[in-house]
């Protein structure tokens, strides 16, 4: 449970990329040189401490095959790494298998999968259960949906096997790296044309969503579930805590002008539990959606042409605004954030309309008035966001990053806190967000 509040409080935590590609400079390369390769049959492992479990070998592989290969006769090799760096710190174990195979006409072939499941050890029973319908159910109908209006609209990875168990569940999808889908460097975040396109998509799983909804009737229950309830709320105040008083050290360095301004507006452990509490019940008198939860850009893949969402583990019912203040807010890069903020709005306004017409909503559609009206109404998401997965998006990136220090108590985690919000990346995005939304009236 603990592991799952975290991901609530920095929504990264339980997160990982299901297709995990390397991190990519600011604009995607077009050079073939610097593009990710196809995994060869003795690739570099990317983190040799992760101890993978035994099972995931080829007899458990070789059903997955025979479905997915048409033409499938055997395995000649098989290989198994790790498919997140050294300290990238998932609650997740992630592993790229690589097989090379034979098929009926003599040839050859090699494959890649994205095996997805819990830490051995862990209580991971109830891991993934919105994930696994969204793969099941959810996504395969809002393809369904995009097709009979007759266009073609993909989501996110093909999902080829998934395994439910009493110790867990396990996903297994297609590697995207395969087709040469990377990740943009979170460090340097989304300029405008990966923006777009996140957007874009957004507005595509949204829009099929809130008509799913309107033919089908109300989601699964679980997509209602929060953890901001007050059984929770101990463990919220308890993190909050020790995350306040390093965060107010570190602003005092900030150079931010009339700091104390500022630090007077930060919210105490129990105002911000309330606050997140308020923000996730549901109006119903509003335009709602499925939204994807943690959408920041680590769980986006881009191709030349194509972007593609991942990790749905978080996807929850409710206002789009939680989508879009958490995407601007921790992945747009800094020269864009605050300027083209009312541009990002249109942006989705305008593709979120085109689906919604497009799969005859009948329901009235929101205005571009309408949605910077719901932004404002739910602006507090925007601190939340700064003040939670921005923290780790703008983190460089290091093999003895561990995030359980975040939540330490004693010297380790006051330091580890203190570097994580005196992080030059950090401090630049927040000496921007901290006066706009001040200037918004959100603080």
């Amino acid at each position: 449970m603990f592991v799952a509040l975290a991901a609530l409080l920095l929504l990264c935590c339980c997160s990982a990329p299901c297709a995990a590609a390397d991190e990519l400079p600011h604009k995607l390369q077009d050079d073939s040189k610097h593009a990710q390769e196809i995994p060869s049959s003795k690739p570099e492992n990317p983190n040799p401490l992760l101890a993978i479990p035994k099972w995931i070998n080829e007899d458990y592989f070789r059903p997955i095959i025979e479905k997915d290969v048409t033409d499938f006769v055997r395995i000649k090799n098989f290989t198994s790494i790790a498919a997140t760096k050294a300290g990238d710190n998932f609650s997740s174990i992630m592993v790229r298998v690589i097989v090379d195979i034979e098929l009926k006409d003599g040839s050859e072939q090699e494959m890649s999968y994205i095996l997805k499941t819990v830490l051995e050890n862990s209580k991971g029973g109830s891991m993934f259960p919105r994930e696994t319908n969204m793969y099941q159910t959810q996504i395969p109908n809002f393809i369904r949906l995009y097709k009979e209006a007759g266009v073609d609209v993909q989501l996110g990875p093909k999902c080829v096997h998934i395994d439910e168990n009493p110790d867990g569940i396990t996903i297994v999808m297609e590697d995207l790296k395969r087709q040469k889908f990377q990740n943009v460097d979170r460090t340097k975040g989304l300029d405008m044309e990966h923006m777009r396109g996140v957007l874009h998509k957004a507005a595509e799983l949204h829009a099929a969503s809130a008509v799913t909804y309107e033919q089908n009737g109300p989601f699964n229950e679980m997509y209602n579930h929060t953890l901001y309830n007050e059984n929770h709320r101990e463990r919220w105040e308890k993190v909050l805590k020790l995350r306040n008083v390093q965060y107010i050290q570190a602003m005092r360095e900030w150079q931010l002008p009339d700091v104390e301004k500022y630090i007077a507006k930060v919210l105490s452990p129990r105002e911000t539990f309330d606050i997140g509490k308020r923000l996730s019940k549901v109006d119903e008198n509003e335009f709602n959606c499925l939204n994807h939860g943690d959408l920041w850009c680590n769980n986006v893949m881009f191709s030349e042409d194509r972007t593609l969402l991942i990790d749905f583990q978080l996807v929850k019912w409710g206002s789009p605004a939680h989508d879009l203040w958490y995407l601007i807010a921790s992945s747009s890069s800094l020269d864009i954030k605050i300027t083209e903020f009312d541009h990002f709005i249109e942006i989705y306004h305008t593709r979120l309309v085109e689906c919604l017409k497009l799969l005859k909503y009948s329901k009235p559609i929101p205005t571009l008035r309408e949605l910077h009206i719901m932004m404002l109404k739910y602006g507090d998401l925007g601190m939340i966001t700064a003040t939670g997965i921005l923290v780790i998006a703008l983190l460089p990136h290091d093999k003895n990053f561990d995030i359980n220090n975040y939540y330490a108590q004693g010297p380790e985690g006051d330091d580890f806190r203190y570097k994580a919000f005196s992080n030059p990346y950090y401090v630049k995005a927040m000496l921007q967000l901290n006066p706009f939304l001040n200037n918004k009236g959100l603080l």
